[in-house]
């Protein structure tokens, strides 16, 4: 890549790679959040008690 007057060009990074993933995570953030909402409602805890 040629240079430009503020210096050597970077390639750019690959973003969509970088937008998915953060989706991906906010994704399993809120079923997360909304798993311990519905357990606690149902349930009274968070975390039922197993048997």
């Amino acid at each position: 890549m040629p240079p430009t007057p503020n210096g050597p060009r970077v390639a750019a990074q690959d973003d969509l790679y970088t937008v998915l993933l953060i989706c991906a995570t906010a994704l399993l953030l809120i079923g997360t959040i909304f798993i311990a909402v519905r357990s606690s409602m149902l349930f009274d805890t968070a975390f039922p008690v197993a048997g």
